[in-house]
């Protein structure tokens, strides 16, 4: 297990179809060694290889493994990151060949590395139990496929190998764990689900901020709710909700006003799923409003990526939603009025919360979102 108390040397490693988008690449490189940052790693270099197909084996070829090996000898490299999801035999094959030249070496892919985060920035009991389960469940195909790679070694003989019972073991501790963990977290959810109707008995509407990880959510949170909310340039600086009273000038009431866990591109549906209890406000909101960093040029992109998610969730994306273009004060050439256009069916308004602008559009645009929900539907959206 790798000691996170010390800064850490982080190897990440790409590879790239050569027909692939390179601006795209380039990308989801910067996300990858940002991602890395946030952990509280240093990106002493980077390994990129060009293939049409990742090695089934190696994930990289065998050249560049040679290559790779020189530069964690070379650099004293901790940690070694693949830039993908990987499969089991491909992670144990790169870390049995890294072994030769620092015996402490770790390999990860990129579900690894946020597990990492999650595990860093996870303060409550709710919380650690959603990133247990996630990583249970991520876990699990690896001890399948660990399973089958002992079996090949220890079997052979004409019996049932070490490596398959060992398997058979794993499996039925993995399904314990998974249904003590899950049980923990239907009871918190249920707990939840009991506020969030009593909340609806009693009136309150309900306003979820949602969005791609750092596009300034918990930023917004704060500036609305007058709270101080933890705010960092990292993904994944919230993964817990958090909840406060907004008035709403034009309604003439407050609201409930909720920041919960960012996304990010490919997370698979599992991780998603853990996490499914803290995001039960958004799923139950009345109103979302979803952050958008308006300074990004893959912003289009990442829209997709949070509908996406959302979708997954159950969530329909009606008339509920309200995308707010956040950082217009370093977002250049941009053109509201065709974002207004393109999106009108989602109400858009355009702030900087570093600035303090365009807060009243946001609160207007909530009022007018509400307003407009036949009061029979306005508490059973999601």
């Amino acid at each position: 297990m790798i000691e996170l108390t010390k800064t850490l040397r982080v190897l990440p490693l790409y590879v790239i179809n050569p027909q692939a988008n390179q601006e795209r690449a380039v990308n989801a490189g910067e996300e990858l060694e940002s991602l890395i940052k946030t952990l509280g790693g240093e990106v002493p270099d980077r390994m990129i290889q060009r293939l049409n197909h990742p090695d089934q084996g190696t994930y990289i070829g065998k050249g560049k493994v040679a290559e790779v090996e020189e530069r964690i000898k070379e650099l004293k490299i901790d940690v070694v990151v693949l830039n993908t999801m990987a499969k089991p035999r491909q992670v144990h094959a790169l870390k049995t060949r890294f072994q030769k030249v620092n015996l402490k070496i770790e390999v990860w892919d990129r579900m690894d590395l946020i597990l990492q985060i999650f595990d860093k920035h996870a303060t409550t009991t709710e919380a650690k139990l959603q990133i247990e389960l996630a990583r249970m469940r991520y876990m699990g195909p690896r001890i399948y496929g660990m399973g089958a790679i002992l079996s090949r070694q220890g079997g052979g003989i004409g019996t049932i190998g070490v490596g398959e019972t060992n398997t058979e073991l794993m499996k039925r501790h993995w399904r314990s764990e998974i249904k003590t963990v899950t049980d923990q977290l239907e009871k918190i959810s249920e707990a939840r689900t009991a506020q969030i109707d009593q909340r609806k008995r009693a009136g309150f509407k309900t306003v979820s901020i949602v969005g791609y990880t750092n596009a300034g959510k918990s930023s917004l949170f704060n500036l609305l709710s007058h709270k101080g909310v933890l705010e960092k340039n990292v993904l994944f600086a919230t993964l817990d909700s958090s909840v406060s009273n907004v008035y709403i000038p034009k309604l003439e009431k407050e609201v409930l006003l909720t920041d919960t866990i960012g996304f990010i591109r490919n997370l698979p549906p599992r991780l998603i799923q853990a996490f499914k209890s803290t995001l039960m406000e958004s799923i139950h909101a009345d109103v979302l409003l979803h952050v958008i960093d308006a300074s990004d040029h893959e912003f289009e992109e990442k829209i997709h990526v949070v509908n996406n998610i959302l979708h997954e969730l159950g969530i329909h994306l009606d008339q509920h939603m309200i995308y707010v273009f956040n950082k217009i004060d370093i977002a250049k050439d941009l053109d509201k009025e065709a974002l207004s256009e393109k999106y009108k069916q989602f109400t858009p308004v355009f702030l900087s919360v570093k600035k303090q602008l365009g807060t009243e559009a946001v609160l207007q645009s909530i009022a007018d979102v509400i307003e407009k929900q036949p009061a029979h539907l306005a508490s059973q959206l999601g």
